[in-house]
């Protein structure tokens, strides 16, 4: 017998260039945040400069790094030691097919 799978669902795998939110970590829901390529924007400089410091390269993947040094590196990027990682969300940028990182914060 077979069993057919059908789900709207778009994932990396199934729509590369185009997929649905992923969800990397997840404390608390946030009002306040901020996309990874942005921060690049911004001040590259400085972006990379922290990215050595916290992570020791300067790439722009951030899935496969720890929340809490996201978080010291979103504190030291920000400018604000009260900081609070909240979540981390992986979308795709369908302008580009690369992913892009959404970091939601508070102020403790």
């Amino acid at each position: 017998m077979w069993t057919i799978f059908n789900s709207d669902k778009k994932t990396k795998y199934t729509n590369p260039y185009d997929y649905d939110p992923i969800t990397i970590f997840h404390k608390e829901d946030s009002k306040t945040g901020v996309y990874s390529d942005r921060l690049s924007q911004w001040d590259h400089e400085k972006y990379n400069r922290l990215c050595k410091k916290h992570f020791g390269n300067i790439g722009q993947y951030w899935d496969k790094r720890e929340p809490e040094k996201v978080e010291a590196f979103l504190r030291d990027y920000i400018g604000k030691q009260n900081l609070m990682l909240c979540n981390i969300v992986e979308y795709c940028n369908v302008a580009t097919g690369y992913p892009v990182w959404y970091f939601g914060y508070k102020e403790e």
